[in-house]
């Protein structure tokens, strides 16, 4: 049983908790996103698992009770792709909330040249990792091959930043 809190609009947490799945009558769950950006200008993007749609998406996962966003990012990148970073190179983009439900998301950019053969990958939810550049993710979305959430921040946040 994974427990989530619930937030208000702009973050604050309302004592509340729910059981991941469980709907809920007010508030928000949280979410931690971050893109991995290298120096060619290429980001580490991850096709998930059948089990998970087999869709392309950035790095990320639930915020669960009482963690916050930044070790939620630090814990998701490890489990999803082995790799130890630390706090301090993470940029914190925007607590964005989700444009269709109740839910905030905590989005980071990491500025790191990784190599792909060195990753260690969570086979329950990714089945592989891949370079691509802005324009190949756009096309993505457009053809709707990348999770929707993850594609609205690519467009919305990441290339506009």
């Amino acid at each position: 049983m994974e427990l989530l809190d619930l937030y208000d609009d702009k973050g604050k947490k309302l004592n509340k908790t729910v059981e991941r799945g469980q709907k809920f009558d007010k508030g928000n769950i949280m979410l931690s996103i971050a893109f991995i950006k290298n120096s060619d200008n290429k980001y580490l993007i991850q096709k998930t698992s059948k089990e998970k749609g087999a869709k392309y998406s950035s790095t990320g996962g639930h915020v669960t009770h009482e963690e916050n966003g930044l070790t939620t990012i630090i814990r998701e990148i490890k489990e999803e792709l082995g790799l130890n970073i630390n706090t301090n190179e993470l940029e914190f983009i925007s607590l964005v909330k989700h444009p269709t439900g109740p839910c905030l998301i905590n989005l980071y950019l990491l500025e790191k040249d990784i190599y792909i053969e060195k990753l260690k990958l969570q086979e329950e939810e990714v089945e592989s990792v891949l370079w691509l550049t802005e324009e190949e993710i756009l096309s993505l979305v457009k053809e709707n091959k990348f999770l929707k959430s993850h594609g609205y921040l690519f467009e919305n946040y990441i290339i506009k930043n």
